[in-house]
């Protein structure tokens, strides 16, 4: 059986495919991963829906991101290359509500990822398994993360030790494997706070870059204790876990508070710190429950950040051996993507693939729903 995961992430910069090929019940291959990047209009259209968009927006941007979908999926598959089996696409997340609200006396939690599913499986001829978070949160959990099940399948057996594995992306998340008597086990998994985001959102509001290449804006910089005490005091980054978060809480308000009190490099040091600790106190809440130092696996675009990978491996000195996911075969950028492609694999089988102590969740549930060829 072969899947496509497909992955458009909180950064919004573009969707990246990863073709997988599972075989002899519980192994499997990555056959290629590819990026389709965003066209400027594209990913400031992506950006709009990610912040301010109204009713209309949400409707046409339901389809609007499913032909944004099959473009990339006709883009990453040559002429006379057989399709796969199926698509697992995530979509784009527009709001995430882990937390609850009460309206007219209601309690509400939800999360929005848009894409129209059917519209994707009528433009590419493939079935497209879709709306992975839901069905977690109908039964008590957050909806996120949704990819240790994953990392279990891909890293839970590769070693001896106790690992971690951190992706990096728009927001950074983790889950922690440890071994009990020989065997992995998923002891929780949580969003540590903001991965790129707040770094990345600075650079698109002050109109330089999408993001800080290679951490150069941020290496030309020093960190500013003051700022960064402030924002590293935030509840967030103190809750116990399973928790989540996303753009609807570390978003540009937070950069807005210390506009024109800091520099632009020194500002993009101190919100890259921010990543680093918050990442690095997140590990630290591990100590008591796995056996340290650990395997710290690193993937997402922070992996491609020399500047902040440096810092998290001097932070993490004597607690984690610091490596990315390419020395075992799997490209920074294609982990997430392989993973929805692997929660695919678990919804044809039918297997619960939601992990209750990272989601809170009160069941195992089966995650996602099947669009069919129409």
């Amino acid at each position: 059986m072969k899947i496509l995961g497909m992955m458009s992430g909180t950064s919004g910069d573009g969707i990246d495919g990863a073709l997988v090929e599972f075989y002899d019940f519980d192994k499997f291959k990555l056959i290629w991963h590819k990026s389709f990047d965003f066209s400027v209009e594209q990913f400031k259209r992506i950006q709009y829906l990610m912040k301010a968009c109204t009713s209309i927006d949400v409707t046409l941007g339901n389809a609007y991101v499913a032909e944004l979908y099959s473009r990339a999926f006709f883009s990453f598959f040559d002429k006379n290359e057989e399709k796969p089996d199926y698509i697992a696409a995530h979509g784009q997340t527009i709001w995430h509500q882990p937390q609850p609200v009460i309206w007219d006396g209601i309690v509400l939690r939800d999360t929005l990822q848009i894409l129209d599913a059917p519209l994707l499986a009528t433009r590419t001829g493939v079935q497209v398994i879709s709306n992975f978070r839901t069905a977690d949160m109908a039964v008590g959990g957050q909806g996120a993360p949704l990819v240790p099940y994953a990392d279990f399948e891909l890293f839970g057996n590769l070693f001896e030790e106790d690992c971690v594995v951190l992706n990096i992306g728009g927001m950074a998340n983790l889950t922690a494997i440890r071994k009990i008597h020989g065997r992995p086990e998923v002891l929780c998994a949580f969003d540590t706070g903001p991965g790129n985001v707040l770094m990345d959102a600075y650079l698109q509001n002050k109109g330089i870059a999408q993001y800080d290449k290679d951490g150069v804006v941020s290496a030309s910089g020093k960190p500013i204790k003051t700022i960064l005490q402030e924002i590293m005091s935030d509840s967030y980054f103190h809750k116990p876990y399973p928790k989540s978060t996303g753009r609807e809480y570390f978003n540009s308000s937070i950069l807005q508070k210390y506009e024109g009190k800091a520099g632009l490099e020194d500002f993009m040091a101190t919100l890259l710190e921010v990543t680093v600790l918050s990442i690095v106190e997140a590990i630290k809440l591990l100590k008591n429950d796995m056996r340290f130092p650990i395997k710290l696996i690193t993937a997402g675009g922070g992996a491609k950040n020399p500047v902040l990978m440096k810092r998290l491996a001097e932070e993490m000195t004597g607690l984690a051996d610091v490596l990315t996911s390419e020395a075992f075969g799997i490209p920074v950028m294609a982990r997430e993507a392989m993973a929805f492609a692997v929660l695919g694999k678990a919804f044809v089988e039918r297997k619960p693939a939601n992990v209750m102590t990272a989601t809170g969740a009160s069941k195992p549930v089966i995650l996602g729903q099947l669009s069919p060829i129409l």
